[in-house]
């Protein structure tokens, strides 16, 4: 039974790599596709690629934080597996009704709910750290990004700078994936921790997966992705994705996840400042936030639920 379920929780792990790999590294090269620096096979080759180099040299502090810096004590097999099979459940499901789940929320959830069916201590320094910069990120985003779209606007010139624009969008989309690499690959492995003592072979299997979902899924998101890019515009494009980057390289910093949907949602509107005005909806901004949070207390609700059942049974 024990190996069944030691089986269960690889598999789950893998599959959640895999969801990472087709949502949340996709979304780095839409605006590359939207302005035809690279057809979506070239886009979900290199997207896979760099997302596999940052997971395998800057994964290990995330890692960290979601196998022991959330909860206390031991993740048990079945309870890592319960973990990583809801989590991913969660963010296939969006991906298929082509509704954005953050990932990020959905694992730290769904840990914190572990805990509290099977009795790990909450590390409620490490839970407000996290769920701090989460609350930061809308704010320093729309800064950020606001002051990268004006630079861009003063010093790059959109009619003359035309293949410098795209040069430019696909180096920025080779740093975003390398940073969702490095940023996810710790919600697909870090449970694990306590069955994989190697960080290093957990960071290996996990960016492998990652880079399967790239390869095999992106591209059909990639092609969604690009047209709602193409409405913003290349510079946009670099402000938005450039900014969610840096977030994530501190987030990697600090040992905290971040969820690249809230950082480029909140990306695009600081960009789009430059204008004078923004084209967010804000209506739907703030359903999407609900949902966002709804996420979080869902695989928190979730697994703590199956995990009592479990423990009943």
């Amino acid at each position: 039974m024990q190996e069944l379920l030691y089986v269960s929780a690889l598999a789950a792990s893998v599959f959640m790599g895999i969801s990472i790999g087709a949502s949340t590294v996709a979304s780095a090269f839409g605006p590359v596709n939207s302005a035809r620096s690279a057809n979506v096979l070239r886009a979900a080759f290199l997207a896979g690629f760099f997302a596999f180099i940052g997971a395998l040299t800057q994964g290990a502090k995330v890692t960290e934080t979601v196998g022991s810096g959330i909860i206390g004590g031991e993740i048990a097999t079945v309870q890592a597996a319960l973990i990583l099979f809801i989590a991913a459940l969660l963010v296939i499901v969006s991906v298929l009704g082509d509704y954005p789940m953050p990932t990020a929320f959905t694992v730290i959830g769904a840990v914190i709910g572990s805990g509290i069916a099977f009795g790990n201590p909450l590390r409620y320094q490490g839970i407000f750290k996290v769920i701090g910069y989460w609350i930061l990120i809308p704010f320093l985003a729309v800064g950020l990004s606001f002051a990268i779209a004006k630079l861009l606007r003063r010093y790059v010139s959109k009619e003359n700078s035309e293949r410098k624009i795209k040069i430019l969008l696909l180096v920025t989309g080779c740093y975003v994936a390398y940073s969702a690499g490095a940023s996810a690959v710790g919600l697909a492995v870090g449970p694990l921790t306590g069955l994989i003592p190697s960080t290093g072979a957990l960071l290996l299997m996990g960016g492998l997966s990652i880079l399967m979902g790239a390869w095999l899924y992106s591209p059909r998101i990639i092609r969604a992705i690009s047209f709602d890019y193409s409405n913003i515009g290349p510079r946009r494009s670099v402000a938005a994705l450039g900014t969610a980057a840096i977030l994530a390289q501190i987030g990697i910093f600090f040992g905290i996840p971040i969820s690249f949907n809230e950082a480029v949602i909140a990306s695009v509107i600081g960009s789009g400042l430059v204008e004078g005005k923004s084209n967010a909806d804000t209506g739907k901004i703030s359903r999407t936030v609900l949902a966002w949070t709804g996420a979080f207390f869902l695989s928190m609700a979730l697994t703590a639920g199956a995990g009592f059942l479990i423990l009943g049974l």
